[in-house]
């Protein structure tokens, strides 16, 4: 479409307008506004000239307006700014993958008139997380990409969105810059045990960094995201995983590693060649490594998710989705499901007892697994009644505080050389221990 088209305008007011009226009919979605910021473009407009650059911004315009997959408003609101709406947004930490595909049109070259011409810039996003006027969001939306100005980051979420200030961004920053270069990061694991034998089959690794417990794992990936560096990070993860892993024994089952993919991590051209290099460096067997990415963060690209997804199948490697039953599932999107395994997100599990509609969501999942012949893995087992439930159900595998916390490496380890299974029959003395909070 062209940025005449009435969904493409080129000033503010009709952006306000269009966004007053998203945020009217969609009170219970997330609306997400996006404003990019060019950099030095009067230097683009002194060395090719000002018809040339019309042409590169409108060009640029046309490609903004096709990142979001149902656009409702794309406006040039100033001379080089620009900003669409993202309506609706299925959770806030899928905006650095919104981020990612705006950082990787600007840095796509723009061929005009037989030259290459290269953009900067940087993204600021607001959001309706908190009830607030279209005005309210662009005002924060511009400040949230003055405040990627001045931290060198290609992405900000305005303050109203984020539980950081700058002032802590800042610092951050640097601490988590230090950290990648130092690599002080740790790798926890949390051991996933199959149901219909008990004995341990898996762990998935959770990145810890014990230099700063105040910084939940989330807020970490999505820092890093931010500052363009989770080829880095998931490149470390992969390999520390693989070598720790590598040292763990136990007398009847090799163990499966999980290690989870990011939403931006999905999109890195390198990724398979990391995939692929890391199983080679460390001699490691394909089919006991997994790949897990959650079902919202593949829904937002299916076409290109599912492609990634396959080819990193064809190495061996198992696929999980992560937090099943949380997205938009459907029978239609099965059908393609480059896909191993399912894990069951542990808000069912938790209220399966007391919930008979999230009962019957673990029976479905469940049902569905069986007919698309993917195994079933039930996240935030508790207790053994839970286990119990599960194993009755036909569950294949479960994790969870009843099962063990995440652990250290070598703990992790030890756990696995004083396991015991006890024998059929002995329901009160399962492997089962209370939920260490």
């Amino acid at each position: 479409m062209s940025p005449t088209d009435s969904r493409y305008t080129t000033d503010r007011q009709p952006l306000l307008a269009a966004l007053t009226q998203r945020l009217a009919v969609s009170r219970d979605q997330l609306t997400v506004l996006a404003l990019v910021d060019l950099s030095k473009f009067s230097q683009i407009n002194q060395r090719y000239g000002y018809a040339t650059g019309d042409q590169i911004l409108a060009e640029l315009h046309r490609d903004l307006a096709k990142i979001p997959k149902n656009p409702i408003c794309c406006a040039r609101i100033e001379g080089d700014k620009f900003a669409f709406i993202i309506s609706p947004l299925l959770n806030i930490q899928l905006i650095p993958l919104v981020a990612k595909k705006i950082d990787d049109r600007l840095r796509t070259s723009i061929k005009i008139d037989g030259k290459l011409v290269s953009l900067e810039g940087c993204v600021g996003f607001s959001t309706s997380a908190n009830p607030c006027s279209a005005e309210t969001l662009l005002l924060e939306a511009e400040a949230a990409a003055k405040t990627a100005q001045t931290l060198g980051v290609r992405y900000h979420v305005s303050e109203a969105s984020s539980t950081h200030s700058a002032k802590q961004q800042i610092v951050l920053r640097q601490q988590v810059s230090d950290a990648l270069t130092e690599k002080t990061f740790e790798l926890f694991y949390q051991p996933q045990i199959y149901l219909p034998d008990l004995t341990p089959r898996g762990a998935e690794s959770l990145i810890r960094w014990p230099a700063n417990n105040d910084i939940d794992p989330e807020q970490l990936i999505a820092t890093i995201e931010q500052f363009g560096r989770m080829d880095e990070l998931f490149s470390w993860v992969i390999n520390t995983a693989l070598r720790e892993s590598a040292r763990w024994t136990h007398a009847q089952q090799s163990i499966t590693t999980a290690v989870n993919l990011s939403a931006s991590c999905l999109r890195l051209p390198e990724l398979f060649n990391t995939i692929e290099s890391s199983l080679n460096l460390w001699g490691a067997d394909p089919s006991r490594l997994c790949i897990e990415v959650t079902e919202s963060t593949i829904q937002q690209d299916l076409d290109q998710g599912f492609k990634t997804l396959s080819r990193i199948k064809e190495l061996g490697v198992k696929i999980s989705i992560d937090d099943f039953g949380t997205g938009y599932s459907s029978l239609e999107y099965f059908k393609y499901i480059p896909a191993d395994e399912l894990k069951i997100d542990k808000s069912f599990i938790l209220n399966m007892r007391d919930s008979k509609v999230d009962m019957d969501i673990v029976k479905l999942i469940l049902d569905w697994g069986r007919r698309f012949n993917l195994a079933i893995v039930a996240e935030g087992v508790e207790d053994q009644e839970s286990l119990a439930i599960l194993q009755h159900l036909g569950c294949d595998y479960a994790q969870g505080y009843g099962i063990s916390k995440a652990l250290p490496s070598e703990e992790f380890n030890r756990w696995l050389a004083n396991y015991s299974v006890p024998a059929v029959g002995e329901n009160t003395d399962l492997p089962i221990r209370e939920a260490d909070h």
